[in-house]
C-alpha cells in the first residue's frame, strides 16, 4: 500500500504507474490524481499558447464530443477507428458521411457540394433527359472531364453503354422507333 500525496488515500500498488527512477519504482501520484494534474497542466499551457481550450466534463458516460456539429453523440453513432485508442473516429456518423459526401464531389469532378447542389436546382431536381425527379448521377464527358448535368442512374448507365456516342444512340433510337411502328402496324417481315 502506497498513500497518494494529492489525493491523500492510501491505495494498492497497481493504483500508481511505474516510475524506475524512484525507490519505490512507482509514480509519485497515483494514476487517478496524475491523469487529473496533467489534464489541468495541458489545458493551462494551451490557454497560455492562445488556444481555445473546451471542458468536457459535462458529457455523460457513453457520449463523445463531435467537434464537426458541436455537441455530445452517443457512442453508437459516432464513427469507429480501430487506430484511435479510444476504438472512435473523430466524428459522429452523421458528420462523416456529410464530409464524405463531399469530399467525392470535389474529388471525383473538382465540385463543391455546393456547385452541384446549383446545378441540382437549376435542373429543377429532375433528370436532365428523362425528367425523373432526384437525379442522383452526375454526368460528364469521360474524354475531357467536363461535367454535363445530373442524371437518373438509367440514363446515366445508358449513355455510359452507349460511349457518349451520339451515332450510336440515333441509330438506337431509329431502331426502337422502327419496331414500335411496326407492332403498330402488325409483325414485321420473319416475324409471326
Amino acid at each position: 500500500m502506497k498513500v497518494c500525496p494529492d489525493c491523500g488515500e492510501q491505495k494498492e500498488f497497481t493504483a500508481f504507474g511505474r516510475n524506475r527512477s524512484r525507490p519505490d519504482g512507482l509514480s509519485f501520484y497515483c494514476l487517478a490524481c496524475n491523469r487529473r494534474r496533467q489534464g489541468a497542466w495541458y489545458k493551462q499551457s494551451r490557454a497560455a499558447q492562445g488556444h481555445d481550450v473546451r471542458d468536457h466534463s459535462w458529457i455523460p458516460e457513453g457520449f463523445r464530443w463531435c467537434p464537426s456539429c458541436r455537441q455530445a453523440v452517443a457512442h453508437e453513432h459516432f464513427s469507429r477507428n480501430a487506430r484511435q485508442r479510444s476504438g472512435f473516429g473523430s466524428m459522429c456518423l452523421p458528420c462523416k458521411r456529410r464530409a464524405s459526401n463531399s469530399a467525392y464531389w470535389l474529388r471525383s469532378y473538382g465540385l463543391t457540394k455546393a456547385e452541384v447542389d446549383r446545378i441540382r436546382q437549376s435542373q429543377g431536381d429532375r433528370c436532365a433527359i428523362c425528367a425523373e425527379p432526384g437525379p442522383e448521377h452526375l454526368d460528364h464527358d469521360h474524354e475531357t472531364g467536363a461535367v454535363r448535368s445530373l442524371l437518373c442512374q438509367r440514363c446515366n448507365f445508358g449513355l455510359g453503354l452507349y460511349r457518349d456516342d451520339p451515332t450510336l444512340l440515333r441509330v438506337a433510337a431509329r431502331y426502337v422507333e422502327a419496331h414500335r411502328a411496326g407492332q403498330a402496324a402488325g409483325p414485321l417481315p420473319g416475324q409471326a
